[in-house]
């Protein structure tokens, strides 16, 4: 990785352990506070339920290719090609 990228993960990393380590240890003095406070009421609203229905799949028939035969013939001339001649003495 480039020494940029590195910097911003690290950076990132460090910027998420820092505000987890503020959620847990935010606590107030008052019940009156906490029902104000942005980070408490974040911290206990429920997750919006998800409107879109599930896909459902479809499954198909998935036809498979394949090659022509090839002749013996063919797979000796390019064997032929590949194969390195013995060293001349």
């Amino acid at each position: 990785m480039p020494p940029v990228s590195k910097r911003i993960a690290l950076l990132t990393l460090l910027l998420m352990l820092w505000s987890a380590l503020a959620f847990a240890v935010h606590h107030h003095s008052s019940q009156d506070e906490s029902s104000a406070c942005q980070v408490c009421i974040a911290a206990h609203s429920a997750s919006p339920a998800s409107s879109a229905p599930a896909p459902k799949p479809v499954f198909r028939r998935v036809v498979r290719f394949r090659p022509p035969p090839v002749a013996a013939k063919q797979y000796l001339i390019a064997f032929a090609l590949y194969v390195r001649p013995p060293p001349a003495v």
